[in-house]
Formats: structure tokens, C-alpha cells, sequence
């Protein structure tokens, strides 16, 4: 009974936080939505928009090749802040194709500061179905699955925290990823 009411605790908390987060309604003129990132996270539904800042060019999806060989993709999804640039929270997931099929890394919640996210990576909760599509620079995925909140992430020593269970998450992504350069 104590697990369960920590749980809908959490879960109002998170709902309450993520709720907040979107408070402008539209992206300032010097940022393009370049896609979206949708969430639901123990039932309670966020709204993420993927950017690219047209005065620097930084955009919140990337590709790369990592050591020459290994593709890797990034997507940033952020809330629109008070003056409508890119804010908090944000959700990021990173993909990586080596010799087979493009795979899940991990996926991260920032929502209450970077030493204490949500995850489903190595370091904590559990990847279940994922559907994922990267051509033509444009990256479509669905990922099914359960994150763990961690604490110490920050400081490199990431660990379950004390009386966090893991809760089920639902993310999709749409994004248009700028080429490699």
C-alpha cells in the first residue's frame, strides 16, 4: 500500500512538473520546430517539440558517426519556456546502428534537474518494444518500456534512488535530423 501511494504521488508530482513546463505557447521567430516528441509517462501525457536555432544552426537532433563507422542519432524534446525558446523538461533518446538494424541506447527524462533524471538505459529501467524507422534524414520511433528514476547522474555515479520503482513509459518521436556535416 505505501509502494502504491509513493507511486501516485510521484506520478501527480511529475504530472504537476510537466505540466508547467510548456508555458509559451509558440517557439520564438529565431527557433524551427524540426519535430515533436510525445510522452506519456505512468499515464500522465507531455508535448515535446524538437528545435533548430536558425541564429546558430544547433539543432536538437543530430547524427554522427562515432569512430568512424558507428551511426549514431540524437533527438532533444523540450517544453517551450516562458519567452518561447527551448526550456525544461526535456526528454532525449539516443539511437545507434553498428552492424545490424539502428537500436535503442538509452532514453532520458530530465524533469528535475540533471542529477536525477528518468531512464531506460544500462543504468536503470527496461526497454521493451521498439519500433523505429531512420531514412531519408527523418527519424520516426515508438518506444515502449519502464524508466527508473536515478540519482548521482551528474556526478557519474548513477544509481536507483531510494524508493523510486520503475514506471511505464510510452515515447514517439518524429523528427526531421539535419545531415551530417
Amino acid at each position: 500500500m505505501r509502494k502504491m501511494i509513493g507511486r501516485i504521488s510521484m506520478g501527480l508530482a511529475l504530472a504537476a512538473v510537466l505540466a508547467v513546463g510548456g508555458r509559451a505557447e509558440e517557439l520564438a521567430p529565431r527557433y524551427e520546430q524540426i519535430g515533436r516528441v510525445t510522452v506519456t509517462l505512468d499515464g500522465a501525457p507531455m508535448e515535446l517539440v524538437v528545435t533548430r536555432d536558425t541564429e546558430t544552426g544547433r539543432a536538437g537532433a543530430e547524427q554522427k558517426k562515432v569512430m568512424g563507422s558507428f551511426l549514431t542519432v540524437n533527438v532533444l524534446g523540450q517544453t517551450i519556456g516562458d519567452e518561447g525558446a527551448p526550456g525544461n523538461p526535456m526528454v532525449q533518446a539516443t539511437f545507434q546502428k553498428q552492424m545490424g538494424p539502428m537500436t535503442l541506447l538509452s532514453a532520458e527524462i530530465f524533469d528535475s534537474g540533471f542529477d536525477t533524471p528518468m531512464v531506460m538505459s544500462p543504468d536503470g529501467g527496461e526497454v521493451g518494444k521498439v519500433t523505429l524507422s531512420f531514412e531519408g534524414d527523418h527519424l520516426s520511433a515508438r518506444i515502449e518500456g519502464r524508466m527508473q528514476r536515478l540519482e548521482g547522474y551528474a556526478k557519474g555515479q548513477p544509481k536507483a534512488k531510494d524508493g523510486a520503482a520503475p514506471v511505464p513509459v510510452v515515447i514517439e518521436i518524429e523528427a526531421d535530423v539535419p545531415a551530417m556535416k
